[in-house]
């Protein structure tokens, strides 16, 4: 665990059929709401948003779309007017997000490639969950800048913590009968190809871009900064 694993995630390079891909989705949502996975944005958008009554957010590498419904949810109670975007490479995903969406929440999903896509207007918030460790390096840098660059208040990516721990537990529990097998494969390899605090700077640094860097209950990272 010393050095990010290079090791590809199978949902990322196999042909899979719609069922199956969908399947993953559904089951990492069910993982990320038992593991805490949504707080960590949902804490750093409430300080973003403060007396704001209307929030417009993107979300880059969207997947199933589990963080976007929870911050229309979260929007919702506080009586925010939000406007949310989720921006994906694969088409599946969006298909699967749609399903999965409830009708009448302001959701919109985008199938294009988050290093090149331009939203209409510049969202207020733009976000990554879990989207970061799936990109080698250089193509993490280009991912800093461009959220930089395209968020008018603020930007966070969330993701994972490299540590033994996570990846063992995982490898453990993912054993269950019913685990997608492309769960039971990338869960581990996500967290081997995670990165470290001092990695994180030094990407932040390499990309010249200044963020606020903050280790999240259990093992995850934030990365983001705010309008102050």
């Amino acid at each position: 665990m010393s050095l990010r694993s290079r090791e590809a995630e199978l949902m990322d390079g196999e042909a899979l059929s719609y069922a199956e891909f969908r399947d993953c989705l559904h089951q990492l949502d069910a993982i990320n709401g038992l593991s805490l996975g949504h707080r960590p944005t949902l804490r750093w958008l409430a300080r973003l948003a403060g007396e704001r009554r209307s929030l417009s957010v993107l979300d880059l590498g969207s997947g199933g779309g589990d963080m976007l419904r929870r911050i229309a949810a979260w929007a919702a109670r506080r009586g925010i007017e939000a406007h949310l975007v989720g921006l994906d490479l694969n088409p599946m995903a969006a298909r699967a997000a749609a399903e999965a969406t409830p009708p009448g929440l302001p959701i919109q999903w985008v199938t294009a490639d988050a290093m090149t896509w331009t939203p209409p207007e510049r969202p207020d918030a733009v976000i990554s969950a879990l989207f970061a460790h799936h990109l080698e390096d250089e193509a993490i840098i280009a991912l800093l800048r461009r959220m930089q660059s395209m968020a008018r208040l603020g930007w966070f990516v969330n993701d994972l913590h490299r540590h033994w721990l996570p990846e063992h537990f995982l490898r453990l529990a993912f054993r269950w009968p019913g685990v997608n097998r492309l769960v039971r494969h990338d869960g581990p390899v996500s967290v081997r190809r995670a990165l470290t605090r001092p990695e994180w700077q030094s990407l932040l640094d390499r990309a010249r871009v200044e963020a606020e860097i903050t280790w999240h209950f259990p093992f995850r990272w934030g990365v983001g900064t705010h309008a102050a």
